[in-house]
């Protein structure tokens, strides 16, 4: 008895996998229970199923709206400052590092005082001018605009 139910529901199961275009499902009478399969008995008949898998007991919803996606472009621009602003931080660090290390030493060539102040000065230059960079990237990104650039 358990083995004729589970063939039924394979056989239902298997009904429902298949395509539209697979072999018709047959309604039969076995014991007294109504079994449904695919192999035609001497007690079956052909079972209107319908479209077997192409129907849903609930509507499809039509009011779904797709999610708001940003546009490639924005996308891409916000990678960009993204990635311009980690080059502008790496800049400022490197040139920060130039100048405590410059200040540390002095070379053969600078036995001179003013030409030590005078690489200093360009170090010094080097940071400001970084330091300028990252401040406009960071205010570009507050603004939502584009900063002017000399």
């Amino acid at each position: 008895m358990h083995n004729i139910i589970r063939l039924s529901a394979a056989a239902l199961l298997s009904a429902s996998i298949l395509p539209a275009s697979a072999a018709p499902v047959y309604e039969c009478m076995q014991n007294g229970k109504r079994v449904y399969t695919q192999n035609p008995g001497s007690h079956c008949q052909k079972a209107d199923v319908g479209r077997v898998g192409l129907y849903s007991s609930t509507p499809p919803a039509n009011n779904l709206q797709p999610a708001a996606q940003e546009s490639r472009a924005e996308n891409r621009a916000a990678g960009s400052d993204t990635i311009q602003r980690q080059a502008a931080r790496q800049q400022l660090e490197q040139a920060q590092k130039a100048l405590e290390d410059g200040k540390k030493v002095r070379y053969g060539n600078e036995r001179n005082y003013v030409r030590y102040q005078e690489r200093i000065r360009n170090l010094e230059a080097a940071v400001g001018e970084a330091q300028q960079k990252l401040d406009a990237l960071d205010k570009t990104d507050d603004s939502g605009g584009a900063a002017i650039s000399r």
